[in-house]
C-alpha cells in the first residue's frame, strides 16, 4: 500500500442491521490486530438505525454525527462553526457497505465487502473484497492543510484504479469519475464537467437522449461517469448536516422520520443538487426520474441547502470494475480477478477458494465457484455452479446452474443448526413471488404448487402478497447434522420428490434468506474458513 501523507483518524463501515455490524467489527478488528491497516488510528462500524434502510445519503450524515459526537466526548457540538471545526482537524474513510446482499445469498452473513477473494495473499487472514477495495481509498491524497477530509465510498464492487494518479483535493467536494460509453454510463451517476475541472450537472442514470440534451456526451462519443468515491472538506460535510440536525440539540425530527421512512440517497437526494448549472427544476426532474418520492418541499429544502456546495471532478486515466454482487458474478469476476492477476483464466474456469481436498477426492467442475468446502469424495459440477461451507464424504453431483450453500447458526430453539439452500444461479430474491421470482430455476409459485406448499406455510400473513419474495420466503431447512443437505437435493428437481419428501417438508423447521441473515453464527462461518486456510499453509 501506497505512502499516505496523514494518518485517517476514522475507518467507518456502515452496516444493515446491528447483526451484520457485529459482524464488520468482528472482520475490521482481526485486520487490525493483525498489522493490515497501519495507518488508521480508529474503525467504527454503524448500523442503520432502528433496523430501518436510511440510505446512503442517510448513513452518511449519521457517520458524521457519530464522529462529532466522539469527538465532543458526548456532547454534541454547540454551533455549526465548532462541529466544522472539529472536523477540520480529521481525516474520515467511510465505506458504505450496508447491503442485504440478496442477490448473493451465500454471502448474507458477511456482506459482499468481506466476500472471499481468488486471490493470492501473504496476510494471515483469508483475502476478501474489503481488501482489496479499501488499501486504495486510504492512500488517497489528503486536502489542503486543516480543511479536514471525509472520504465517502461505495463497498459493493472492487474499484480497480492507481490512487498516486489523483491529485491534491479542492475545496467543497472533488469527485473521481472515468470515461465510459454512454451505454455504460446510463446505468451510473454521470458528470457533466466544465473546462476549470467543476461541474455543471450530475445525472442519475439518464438515458442517451437525456445525456446528448445536457452535453454530457465528449466529442470523442465518452461520457464521465461516477466511480462512487468523493472526498469532502469540513465545510462542505457541516452543509450537507444542516437539513437534517441542529447542533445542540440533534436530530431534526421532521428529517429523521424521512430518513426512517424513505431514506435518503447520496447520489440522488445530494449529488443532483450539486454542480453550477444546476436548478430546481433541473434536480426535481433528476430525483423524480430516480425514483424519489419525497414531497415537493422538502426536495426543495435539500436542494436549497446542497446545491451551495462546490461540486469538482477528477477524471481516472484507468478505472474498471469487477462486480460480486449476485451469485452469477461471482463467477464471472472472479474469473475475470484471477485472470488479470496470473495472467491466465483458472483451468476448467474453476475458482477453488478456501478447499480441502483429500486423498481421491476430485473436484471435476468448469465455469464454477467452490469455496470453504472440504472434499473427501469428488464433487461433480457441469458449470455455472456454486457450492459454499459444504463437507462432501460421499460423491456428490449437481445438475447445470444449481447452487447449494451451508451457512452456521442458531434455530428458534436457540441451538446450533446448519442452514440448507438449494438455487438456481439466476434465481431471484428480490423480485415478489407475482412478478418474476424464481426458485431453483423455475416460477417461485409454480415451484410451491408443485411441492404441495400453500403461501400460508412459507410466508406471515401480515406480508402484503406485492411483498413476498423468495428473500422471505421460509422455503430453506435447518438440520443439526450439516451432511443432511443430501436429502434435500430433490428441491432441485421438485418435479422428482416423492410424497414423502414434500410431506418432509411442510413439517421440516423452514427459515427464510431473511431469518438465516439474523441467525448467523459468524464466529463460526469465519472460523471454518480460517481453519481450513492454517490447514493448507501448514
Amino acid at each position: 500500500m501506497s505512502a499516505v501523507a496523514e494518518p485517517w483518524h476514522y475507518l467507518i463501515l456502515t452496516a444493515a442491521n446491528a447483526n451484520q455490524a457485529a459482524a464488520y467489527e468482528m472482520q475490521l478488528r482481526l485486520r487490525h490486530d493483525a498489522g493490515q491497516l497501519p495507518c488508521v488510528r480508529k474503525t467504527l462500524v454503524l448500523a442503520d438505525p432502528e433496523g430501518r434502510r436510511v440510505g446512503s445519503g442517510g448513513s452518511t450524515v449519521q457517520c458524521l454525527v457519530e464522529v462529532l459526537r466522539r469527538e465532543s466526548r458526548g456532547d454534541p457540538p454547540a454551533d455549526f462553526a465548532s462541529a466544522e471545526a472539529i472536523l477540520r482537524s480529521l481525516r474520515i474513510l467511510i465505506v458504505h457497505a450496508g447491503g442485504d446482499a440478496r442477490r448473493l445469498p451465500a454471502y448474507s452473513p458477511c456482506g459482499k465487502i468481506f466476500v472471499p477473494l481468488p486471490v493470492e495473499s501473504g496476510a494471515a487472514l483469508p483475502p476478501t473484497l474489503f481488501d482489496r477495495l479499501v488499501p486504495p481509498f486510504l492512500s488517497l491524497p489528503s486536502g489542503p492543510p486543516g480543511v479536514g477530509q471525509i472520504v465517502v465510498a461505495s463497498g459493493d464492487a472492487l474499484i480497480r484504479f492507481d490512487p498516486a494518479e489523483v491529485r491534491t483535493l479542492a475545496g467543497g467536494i472533488t469527485a473521481l469519475g472515468s470515461w465510459a460509453p454512454p451505454e455504460e454510463a446510463s446505468r451510473h451517476g454521470v458528470f457533466c464537467p466544465n473546462e476549470d475541472g467543476s461541474v455543471r450537472l450530475y445525472l442519475q442514470k439518464p438515458g442517451i437522449s437525456r445525456q446528448v440534451e445536457t452535453g454530457a456526451i465528449a466529442a470523442d462519443g465518452r461520457a464521465v461517469l461516477d466511480v462512487g468515491v468523493m472526498s469532502l472538506d469540513a465545510a462542505a460535510a457541516v452543509q450537507m448536516l444542516r437539513p437534517f440536525y441542529t447542533c445542540g440539540t440533534g436530530w431534526i425530527p421532521s428529517v429523521w422520520n424521512i430518513l426512517l421512512s424513505h431514506g435518503i440517497d447520496l447520489y440522488r437526494e445530494v449529488c443532483a443538487a450539486l454542480g453550477s448549472g444546476a436548478t430546481l427544476e433541473e434536480y426535481l426532474r433528476t430525483v423524480r426520474s430516480s425514483g424519489s418520492t419525497l414531497d415537493e418541499s422538502i426536495l426543495a429544502s435539500f436542494f436549497n441547502a446542497f446545491h451551495v456546495i462546490p461540486l469538482h471532478l477528477q477524471v481516472l486515466s484507468r478505472c474498471s470494475f469487477l462486480h460480486f454482487g449476485s451469485t452469477r458474478q461471482l463467477i464471472d469476476s472472479g474469473i475475470e480477478l484471477t485472470t488479470l492477476e496470473r495472467g491466465a483464466p483458472p483451468p476448467r474456469r474453476t475458482l477453488a477458494v478456501g478447499v480441502e481436498t483429500s486423498a481421491g477426492a476430485v473436484l471435476a467442475s468448469t465455469d464454477s465457484w467452490v469455496e470453504s468446502c472440504r472434499l473427501r469424495a469428488t464433487l461433480s459440477l457441469p458449470g455455472r455452479n456454486v457450492v459454499v461451507g459444504v463437507d462432501v464424504s460421499e460423491p456428490l453431483e449437481l445438475p447445470l446452474g444449481a447452487c447449494l450453500d451451508l451457512t452456521p447458526g442458531f434455530d428458534h430453539y436457540g441451538r446450533k443448526a446448519c442452514f440448507i439452500r438449494y438455487y438456481g444461479m439466476d434465481d431471484s430474491f428480490k423480485h415478489p413471488a407475482g412478478a418474476g421470482a424464481t426458485f431453483c430455476g423455475r416460477p417461485l409459485m409454480e415451484w410451491l404448487r408443485a411441492a404441495g406448499v400453500a403461501d400460508s406455510d412459507v410466508w406471515n400473513s401480515d406480508i402484503p402478497a406485492a411483498e413476498r419474495t423468495l428473500w422471505n420466503a421460509r422455503v430453506f431447512p435447518a438440520e443439526q447434522d450439516p451432511e443432511a443437505y443430501r436429502r434435500w437435493r430433490w428441491m432441485l428437481d421438485v418435479d422428482s420428490a416423492t410424497a414423502e419428501e414434500k410431506d418432509r417438508f411442510l413439517a421440516a423447521d423452514r427459515y427464510s434468506s431473511a431469518e438465516i441473515a439474523a441467525r448467523v453464527d459468524h464466529d463460526a462461518f469465519h472460523a471454518r474458513r480460517a481453519a481450513i486456510r492454517s490447514r493448507q499453509a501448514a
